[in-house]
């Protein structure tokens, strides 16, 4: 009779005590007296084989298929110490039940993980998940059996050669931009979770750690790999996201090129002497070893932006500066003016701008020099966080048109509106200006900005194919909008959904003074989507659900950082579930009369402002409130900041007072 070993998982015949293309004995008991017995089966339809590996959290076994015929790996979660089983049985039992929340939660956790996996299933650098199911009072998931070992058994014994280690990290890469897109973190990117297969495949395993992520500080449970792991990651409350891999990332390359593992990242953040891989072997390209130390650099803020930049880079299709090199640059555009900008343009430019260079390769402008205005808030971070916006904008336009001269003038806010509507008056305007909040009174004088909706690239952006219904004196250009949300405190509403269509759902579980707070300049986005249920405005609406005197708040979008910032994991937002959303739209720009060469100069530069870019750095790193009107940047804002997940669906609907 034919037999299937529990080791290969073959048949053969059971006259043989021994399988005779492994040498597995039959009846061999498991590795562990906890482990399930081979020959056990899951879900009426998996055979147990042996043991792949076990840690602190679960055990991983090789099963047979019995529907499928096809040799699969399924993982068992098993919290050591909190759970035990009696040896030849499969019940999971409970040490304590006072630790049956810790126990629970674990759980959660471990189907999270399914859930994450899941979500790639058929990626070809992911591990493929199949199905995930509860059973003997714990959880199992599912996945692809991969024949082969990781990067860390592999370098126990072998070198890659340069080649080799970049294109295994590249086909990481390529796992890690589409588990960043879907608003995940990894977590634990290390050579331990990176396994070569057999076929040649490279595979991105092990999601036990993963997190979505809202660039939020949130209490996240430290999960790490000494070496590997960057400073944020070792406490419990911080900001982590996709740089948080990207130094994983690059911590895992140096161990690959170099053949030592990384110092603690704790330890570097003290006494950072960790060497430069050139300098540890200098068969090692330069800009190799720039990439992997500027993806390790203690401040998050040094890092590459995003793993596309990280893959860039690693093709030579961008220049990175050693890391030294790039901390003085910085600090040096913190200490100089503005007319400074020049010095950064090298970085400005091959960071954030090489399509647009591309792209106005053939065009020219005639030599001009502008003058730009823009108001600040008075706030330190968020002006110097617009200053740093304008000023790579501004030199990077320069790269492409040296020719061109800014001359940049920054006003606190109330001193912008006397000086921009003194000008206005004298016939002064300068030639590009920030003109939000200011009256068609005070832009009488501002140019027609026709020429520059016809130069755009409308598809690009989201709401310019009706400009001159929203702007019919065409004196403004809107870089950016906001659109109105309900933000909830959930520890005073613990049920509820995404989206929110009648706004008597809801509801006060805890006593706080009110139910809803809504400001006086949102009760016309209220009523156009609630209608006769629209409420009064609330005096001080913002500080009472901050204080959490309310359950709700609605506003717009541009409250989402600081509502993020005073209620960190205790906050949600409600999509507003209505045809007749009422939004709006910000950081106005317009053109003031000057010459034909100035004139030209000003509007190229209001293009370049709607551009992809350009909105990234505006709308996504300096954090103002506003969303990016450029459809890709949205797109990425959304994935970056994943509570917007599905808010812009409707998008097509809005109409804007």
């Amino acid at each position: 009779m034919l037999v299937r070993c529990y080791n290969c998982c073959e048949q053969y015949d059971d006259k043989f005590e021994v399988c005779p293309y492994c040498g597995y004995v039959a009846g061999s008991p498991a590795k562990e007296l906890y482990h399930l017995y081979p020959g056990m089966i899951l879900n009426d339809r998996y055979v147990v084989g042996r043991v792949l590996g076990f840690g602190g959290f679960g055990i991983t076994y090789k099963v047979w298929d019995r529907r499928l015929n096809a040799v699969l790996a399924i993982k068992e979660y098993y919290p050591s110490g909190l759970v035990n089983r009696v040896p030849e049985t499969k019940n999971v039992i409970l040490f304590a039940g006072n630790r049956s929340k810790e126990y629970n939660h674990g759980l959660t956790r471990f189907l999270d993980e399914a859930r994450n996996m899941a979500k790639f299933n058929s990626h070809k650098s992911i591990i493929n998940v199949f199905e995930y199911f509860e059973e003997n009072n714990t959880a199992y998931i599912v996945m692809e059996y991969l024949d082969g070992l990781s990067l860390s058994d592999y370098l126990k014994g072998n070198r890659l050669d340069m080649d080799g280690s970049i294109s295994v990290i590249l086909q990481v890469c390529t796992a890690l931009k589409d588990i960043h897109a879907a608003g995940i973190v990894h977590r634990d990117v290390s050579p331990d979770n990176i396994f070569l297969c057999t076929n040649g495949a490279i595979k991105l395993i092990d999601f036990g750690a993963a997190r979505f992520y809202a660039d939020e500080e949130k209490q996240l449970t430290i999960i790490l790999k000494p070496g590997f792991a960057p400073p944020e990651q070792y406490e419990r409350v911080n900001i982590q996201g996709p740089w948080t891999d990207i130094y994983a990332l690059g911590a895992t390359l140096y161990q690959m090129v170099t053949g030592v593992k990384p110092e603690e990242s704790t330890n570097r953040k003290i006494s950072d002497t960790l060497a430069p891989p050139a300098q540890l072997d200098n068969k090692i390209p330069e800009y190799v070893s720039n990439t992997i130390m500027k993806a390790m650099a203690i401040d998050k803020h040094l890092r590459f932006i995003s793993v596309a930049d990280f893959e860039k880079a690693l093709n030579q299709q961008k220049k990175v500066l050693p890391i030294a090199r790039e901390k003085n640059r910085r600090k040096l555009r913190r200490l100089i003016t503005v007319c400074a900008s020049a010095l950064v343009i090298i970085v400005a430019a091959s960071v954030f701008f090489m399509n647009w260079n591309r792209q106005k390769d053939d065009e020219t402008l005639p030599d001009a020099a502008i003058s730009l205005w823009y108001s600040l808030s008075g706030d330190p971070d968020a002006d110097q966080a617009k200053n740093d916006a304008y000023n790579a904008i501004v030199a990077a336009f320069n790269a492409s048109f040296p020719n061109v001269t800014i001359n940049v003038t920054t006003y606190q806010q109330s001193d912008y509106d006397t000086a921009i509507r003194s000008a206005a008056s004298d016939g002064t305007l300068p030639a590009l200006f920030e003109s939000t909040g200011l009256s068609d009174e005070d832009l009488n004088s501002a140019v027609d900005l026709g020429n520059v909706v016809k130069s755009l690239d409308i598809g690009q952006c989201y709401f310019l194919d009706k400009y001159s219904t929203y702007f019919p004196g065409k004196k403004q250009m809107p870089l950016g909008f906001v659109a109105p949300v309900v933000y909830l405190n959930t520890t005073l509403m613990t049920f509820y959904d995404a989206s929110l269509k009648d706004i008597g759902e809801i509801t006060n579980e805890s006593g706080a003074d009110q139910t809803l707070a809504v400001d006086s300049g949102d009760v016309p986005a209220f009523t156009a989507a609630y209608g006769e249920q629209a409420n009064a405005p609330t005096a001080d609406a913002k500080d009472l659900f901050l204080s959490g005197k309310a359950v709700a708040y609605f506003a717009d979008t541009g409250e989402y950082f600081d509502v993020q910032n005073a209620l960190p994991a205790r906050y949600k937002l409600l999509r507003i579930d209505s045809s007749d959303i009422l939004a709006s739209f910000c950081d106005m720009w317009s053109i003031g009369k000057c010459d034909n060469n100035e004139l030209k100069a000003a509007q190229r530069l209001l293009v370049f402002m709607l551009s992809d870019n350009a909105q990234d750095y505006l709308h996504i790193r300096n954090r103002d409130g506003a969303l990016p009107i450029n459809k890709d940047v949205l797109d990425v804002f959304v994935s970056v900041y994943s509570d917007f997940n599905g808010f812009f669906d409707n998008i097509g609907s809005y109409t804007f007072q």
